[in-house]
């Protein structure tokens, strides 16, 4: 077995490893680091068991949530196992480690009325972006790279697709790289139908300002596009929080606007499978977290019901 000290593996594993989302070479990469810091630059094949309970040990001696200590243990554990399929150490050190539980958040949704006062704050391209995320369901990254082909007026869907890279597209696939139709609202159709007319001509990104297109444009010509603004073409999202703010609204994200649909699909009767294929979820488990946040509405309905049978007690 050749010796390869944890920074050497880590860095052939990127190599090897090209498909890997840029977030997700990211959020390995600072997790990596923290390993090399925790245990110092040692042989990959001589980190066991021992190492790994002390990694989690350090984790935690960083003042770092459990959820955080948990997801930095998760983004290690891939590459120790690559490392061992390519022959570089034997076995899983993490294997047997406990993960630290996390307690589970309520899931934040956004209600009609708040999205109404969101809504009326927005900028036209802003209330595009709400929409397509609180409706359809996309995430960040999949309302930012939408363009008019991806969008069927005639038959009422969104096609989230991967994009090639052409003179106006750049590379670009959805998380789950697969591809999933989404219903478009008749409220959404009509925003996009006003947008559509006002893109200049050659820009088919329907959630970008002109400005925004055509400087990734000279970022592209010049050979300067990182990989994270493929995926998140548009950074700037402090007018969201501004939008909040004017709302009234002092928790939530955009992302929340996402889950926001998610629960209203289930909420409507739709199956989790059927839902988690809307989604794009991997794992039908993620849908699932979002069936739970919708017991509460259950539970009132379900009182409704039993209120609704007229049962009085019995006399004599």
């Amino acid at each position: 077995m050749s010796q390869s000290k944890l920074t050497e593996v880590f860095e052939e594993y990127l190599r090897k490893n090209q498909r890997l989302k840029w977030t997700t070479r990211d959020a390995a990469a600072r997790a990596w680091n923290k390993l090399v810091k925790a245990a110092g630059d040692m042989d990959v094949s001589e980190f066991g068991h021992n190492e790994a309970e002390d990694f989690q040990e350090f984790l935690f001696n960083e003042e770092l949530a459990p959820g955080a200590v948990r997801s930095n243990l998760k983004m290690v554990r891939p590459v120790m196992n690559w490392a061992k399929r390519r022959g570089y150490r034997q076995g899983d050190p993490f294997d047997g480690l406990r993960l630290p539980r996390v307690a589970k958040r309520e899931v934040r949704v956004y209600s009609d009325a708040e999205l109404c006062v969101i809504l009326a704050g927005a900028t036209q391209l802003w209330q595009a972006r709400i929409i397509t995320a609180a409706s359809a369901g996309l995430r960040k990254g999949e309302v930012l790279n939408l363009t008019v082909d991806d969008v069927d007026f005639d038959k009422g869907y969104i096609k989230v697709q991967a994009k090639q890279e052409t003179a106006h597209t750049w590379r670009w696939s959805p998380k789950s790289y697969e591809c999933r139709q989404v219903p478009l609202s008749e409220q959404l159709n009509n925003l996009l139908v006003k947008i559509m007319v006002e893109l200049p001509d050659g820009q088919p990104y329907l959630m970008l300002s002109d400005r925004r297109y055509w400087g990734i444009q000279q970022l592209r010509a010049a050979g300067n596009m990182p990989e994270r603004v493929r995926n998140t073409p548009d950074e700037n999202f402090r007018p969201f929080r501004r939008i909040l703010d004017r709302a009234g609204i002092g928790n939530g994200c955009f992302h929340d606007l996402r889950k926001t649909a998610i629960t209203k699909w289930l909420l409507v009767g739709l199956a989790p499978q059927e839902v988690q294929k809307l989604a794009g979820h991997a794992d039908i488990q993620t849908t699932m977290t979002f069936y739970a946040a919708c017991r509460n509405d259950i539970v009132y309905r379900a009182r409704l019901e039993i209120g609704a049978t007229g049962l009085e007690p019995a006399t004599s």
